[in-house]
């Protein structure tokens, strides 16, 4: 089982182009799981020439898993509000009257614009599936409170483009459009570029936060710190909606991704030059998550 489960993950890896980091993770899962399982997890994406359906009550997609309608509006609706609060936190960030730094204020002007886009994009798809946004969830702003509150240009730089994007957008955002896009095309034509259409903007963002690093704009100890103190806040945000995963039959596939968004900032610190013990920080955000 062994070999053939690390044939199915190398495989896999490669033909998504997921980064081979991610492997003793998913190893770990593969050694708690059948291959059956494992068969399982991957035709979530192997889904071919495949086609999902809609139906009054559940959807069903290509691998003939179904989930109810109302478990998916609730993780469009965290989508929506995660969207909504990042645009609200780089608007407030350009009107500040403090440190103006023209710059900063153009790209977070020009990404509040590319939020827009996504939340256009989500309502949308909700309203297109016959359903109407719900309230808010709480669990959301611990994670964005204290991302706004921070007050040095180069922190907000790093925070969006090196922990938040790498913990959210490239795990859970990415899965649930490779996942569900193939289900309702017609819903989700214009989700499906928002959320994929790299701008440029984006790519300054991402450029720019390698420059800051690489000057030691911001001390090594200070990014370490930053990126604990927002990932210990998504974490328990993924936490307090696990058991929206296990309704959904796909805890086991939610609770590995939350290990790989845990991990994906002090990977990235780590490709950057930082002296990082990936694990170790890992081990320190899940025991403080848990308290």
């Amino acid at each position: 089982m062994k070999l053939l489960a690390d044939k199915l993950v190398s495989s896999a890896l490669e033909k998504y182009n997921v980064p081979m980091w991610v492997k003793p993770y998913i190893m770990k899962y593969v050694k708690e799981n059948p291959v059956s399982t494992i068969k399982f997890a991957m035709s979530f994406v192997e889904i071919k020439r495949k086609k999902g359906q809609i139906t009054d009550k559940a959807i069903v997609l290509p691998n003939g898993t179904k989930f109810k309608k109302e478990s998916i509006m609730k993780l469009l609706n965290l989508f929506y509000y995660g969207e909504v609060s990042i645009a609200d936190v780089t608007t407030s960030w350009c009107e500040s009257v403090t440190d103006h730094n023209a710059e900063y204020v153009k790209y977070f002007e020009q990404m509040g614009e590319h939020e827009q886009r996504h939340i256009r994009a989500i309502k949308n798809l909700i309203e297109g599936l016959g359903y109407r946004l719900g309230e808010q969830p709480k669990e959301l702003s611990e994670v964005f409170t204290y991302i706004k509150g921070l007050d040095s240009w180069p922190d907000r730089i790093i925070a969006t483009n090196v922990i938040l994007r790498n913990s959210y957008a490239k795990t859970f955002g990415f899965i649930f459009y490779k996942v569900f896009y193939p289900v309702a095309p017609e819903f989700m034509r214009s989700f499906g570029k928002a959320f994929t259409d790299t701008d440029e903007e984006e790519m300054w963002g991402v450029q720019e936060s390698k420059r800051l690093i690489g000057n030691g704009a911001v001390d090594e100890a200070r990014l370490i710190l930053l990126a604990h103190d927002i990932t210990v806040r998504i974490a328990r945000s993924i936490d307090a909606n696990m058991k929206l995963a296990k309704e959904s039959g796909i805890e086991t596939e939610a609770k590995l991704l939350r290990d790989i968004a845990v991990a994906y900032p002090f990977q990235n610190l780590l490709e950057m030059g930082l002296d990082v013990d990936v694990e170790k920080e890992v081990r320190a955000v899940n025991r403080e998550s848990a308290k």
